[in-house]
């Protein structure tokens, strides 16, 4: 149910921005160097969803409602929820890139979506339980690597790094609504560095710190809420949204819990 709820909170701020496919509307995509993806353009899947809207409704309707029928099979232990779940995350990924490609959202917003549904795919306890660790891995390989990118890249060497990055993502809110309150606390901090800098390497060390948990499990709840602090403040300061991944705090919460000897 918490992968419901945080799906359902998810979908309802999509919608309520128009970020989806009947929606949106598109009528181009912009083609990345990814391997997988060009799979995925291989098959003329994206160039049929551009033309033709009753295949972006479908696309729509699936990706919401297979969660729904997911939660169902998996609460009332049906054997076709391997199947569901496996549908779910494929439906997932191929809505999130080509969403990617023809919208303004990123793939990296939908893969807590790709992944979670495999959690749920077996109704035995002992799967459930390593495939949840599995996903637990796998997200703080992906916040963990953030910091070591920062680090290859030299910005965490750099003390105007944070202030460059909001003066070039922000510079049309400067000027268009230099008068608002968040447009001065974005220019206080571009004019002094020092105090971005510090926060640009608070944000390196919350990051870094989630490699504790590739080696103990005993400080998740703190990296919980370290991950939360980050979002939140991703957000105030640069509006890029990652509140979609908050359904991996669900692998730091039941991390605590251990496999029964019966199992």
């Amino acid at each position: 149910m918490f992968y419901l709820i945080c799906f359902g909170v998810n979908q309802a701020w999509f919608l309520w921005n128009g970020l989806y496919f009947t929606a949106l509307n598109p009528v181009f995509f912009v083609n990345k160097l990814d391997i997988t993806g060009q799979l995925i353009l291989n098959t003329g899947f994206p160039q049929q969803l551009l033309q033709h809207a009753t295949l972006r409704w479908v696309l729509d309707g699936l990706y919401m409602c297979l969660p729904v029928l997911l939660c169902f099979a998996a609460v009332n232990r049906k054997k076709w929820v391997a199947l569901v779940a496996i549908c779910t995350a494929i439906c997932a990924m191929l809505y999130g890139y080509c969403f990617s490609i023809m919208g303004v959202i990123s793939i990296e917003v939908f893969i807590v979506w790709m992944l979670f549904p495999l959690v749920l795919a077996g109704n035995g306890l002992a799967g459930f339980y390593y495939r949840l660790h599995a996903i637990r891995y796998l997200f703080v390989l992906f916040f963990f690597s953030t910091a070591i990118w920062k680090i290859r890249a030299g910005g965490l060497f750099n003390q105007e790094q944070l202030a460059a990055i909001l003066l070039q993502q922000h510079l049309p809110v400067l000027v268009s609504a230099p008068q608002h309150w968040w447009s001065k606390c974005v220019l206080w901090l571009i004019q002094h560095s020092t105090v971005s800098y510090g926060l640009y390497v608070l944000a390196t060390a919350i990051e870094a710190s989630f490699v504790s948990a590739f080696f103990t499990k005993k400080y998740d709840k703190l990296l919980g809420v370290l991950f939360v602090v980050f979002l939140v403040f991703d957000y105030f300061l640069m509006e890029i949204n990652y509140f979609p991944w908050l359904p991996f705090l669900g692998c730091l919460y039941f991390s605590r819990f251990s496999l029964p000897v019966s199992q």
